[in-house]
């Protein structure tokens, strides 16, 4: 295929340059040919004249001027071949010229049928050449515009040498045509046979292939893209592997708690209490909260989930979420502040999955935030946007962890556990639910231990 593509250009070059050169070759020979004929034509005019002219000078009239005309022509030319330093011989061959007449529009010599002395019709001199002698016409001369004469042996010679010298360049051309064709082709279709290569290894499994970019043009943006996309693929395999060991995680910790009890049970080990029953339910709730979140960022993300959209008040939200969870914080000795007034525009939004936004984040911002901490719910007007956001001066997250903390299971905190301690699902619903409202959100944070700010935004209504 590559080696078709590459013969492919080659033979488009080489068929532009055989095209471009037969044009360039038929027009120069043609127009030289012409231009031959055309100065033949002006030569034996301009001779003719300067012949007319001495005649009439000296004979003051222009009767017998062709007997004159041949018998001068005869003279120089005997005398020519026996003196080789004598004048040149008056040419009387008519090549070139279709007759010359009077001022009575009567022929000097036989033109077109007619006898000398004859009178032509006044539509023959349309094309004639007036001879004057002192400022005065004499005669006219007919030239041959149609060309209807042969050209001499010097003169054929020349067109040959030319021809032949066209056909060189040509040939040059051509080869030169070739030769571009070839190296331009390979520019071409190297970078293009390694994007296949790294193409059939990305289809192998062989992901994070790299092409490198050298040029500016569609090539080097397909490359470009081509690169993106395997980086892409790169990463999203890691995450759907690091997601399918997260979510095998958390399935299997409380499968193993319900099973170990049941177990247990059937030998007759333990029996079924109250406090054994409770922590089942608690495993069977993490499970449903679990099965019920992927569900969720599933729907988001085939945009099946339906969405209630209406005008609702973002401080009236976060009224009904202080109300909330002010006990809670209460009760772990954090602070629940509602700083946003009454002044801030409403957004167009479904209330019930902002709720659902807003909880997690404050849920989250308990998760890490020590007693004494403060949790801050806000809102405010900017340039026709809306910003919701909840602060805390708890744990913090370091600046590599940000971009990633609405990952699904991203663990961002490297002193617990395994080096790292989960997120979840929590920050990652939270995202796919206000994109789909059309919103954004982001996290900031000044380090481990100064706190984080999650910031949504809305464009007000």
């Amino acid at each position: 295929m590559n080696k078709s593509l590459r013969n492919k250009l080659i033979f488009s070059y080489l068929a532009v340059a055989l095209i471009t050169v037969l044009i360039i070759s038929v027009f120069i020979r043609i127009n030289t040919n012409l231009s031959l004929l055309n100065l033949v034509t002006d030569q034996q005019t301009a001779i003719l004249e300067e012949e007319v002219q001495a005649y009439y000078q000296s004979q003051n009239t222009l009767e017998g001027f062709y007997e004159y005309y041949l018998q001068v022509g005869q003279f120089y030319t005997t005398q020519s071949l026996s003196e080789p330093n004598g004048p040149p011989p008056l040419s009387h061959e008519f090549r070139g010229i279709d007759g010359v007449v009077d001022t009575s529009y009567k022929a000097l010599i036989p033109i077109f049928g007619y006898e000398v002395g004859q009178t032509l019709p006044e539509q023959r001199l349309k094309d004639a050449i007036p001879v004057k002698v002192d400022g005065e016409t004499i005669a006219w001369i007919l030239p041959d515009k149609k060309h209807e004469f042969n050209l001499n042996p010097q003169e054929e010679l020349f067109l040959r040498r030319l021809t032949l010298a066209i056909g060189l360049a040509a040939l040059a051309g051509v080869v030169v045509a070739v030769a571009m064709g070839i190296l331009l082709a390979n520019g071409i279709v190297k970078p293009i046979r390694r994007l296949t290569k790294a193409s059939k290894s990305l289809a192998r499994g062989e992901l994070r292939q790299q092409v490198p970019v050298t040029s500016k043009d569609e090539l080097g943006q397909l490359t470009t893209t081509f690169n993106q996309m395997s980086d892409d693929l790169a990463k999203a395999d890691e995450q759907r592997k690091r997601l399918t060991a997260d979510i095998t995680h958390d399935l299997s910790t409380p499968l193993q708690v319900i099973s170990g009890y049941i177990e247990m049970l059937e030998d007759g080990e333990v029996t079924l209490s109250p406090d054994r029953i409770e922590v089942i339910k608690a495993e069977i709730d993490h499970l449903r909260r679990l099965v019920g979140d992927l569900t969720t960022l599933t729907q988001v993300e085939a945009q099946t989930l339906e969405m209630q959209f209406q005008t609702i008040s973002p401080v009236e939200l976060l009224n009904r979420v202080h109300q909330i969870y002010e006990p809670i914080a209460l009760r772990k000795g954090v602070s629940l502040v509602m700083q946003s007034t009454g002044d801030v525009p409403e957004i167009n939004a479904d209330e019930g999955r902002m709720l659902q936004v807003l909880k997690n984040l404050v849920e989250n911002a308990l998760r890490y935030t020590s007693s004494g901490g403060k949790i801050i719910l806000n809102s405010i007007s900017n340039i026709g946007l809306v910003e919701i956001t909840v602060a805390d001066n708890g744990a913090g997250i370091e600046a590599e962890d940000l971009p990633f903390v609405f990952d699904r299971f991203y663990q961002a905190d490297k002193s617990r556990g395994t080096n790292r301690g989960k997120m979840g699902l929590g920050l990652a619903i939270c995202k796919a639910l206000v994109l789909s409202q059309n919103g954004k959100i982001a996290a900031e944070s000044e380090g481990k231990g100064k706190g984080t700010t999650i910031r949504i935004t809305f464009a007000q209504v």
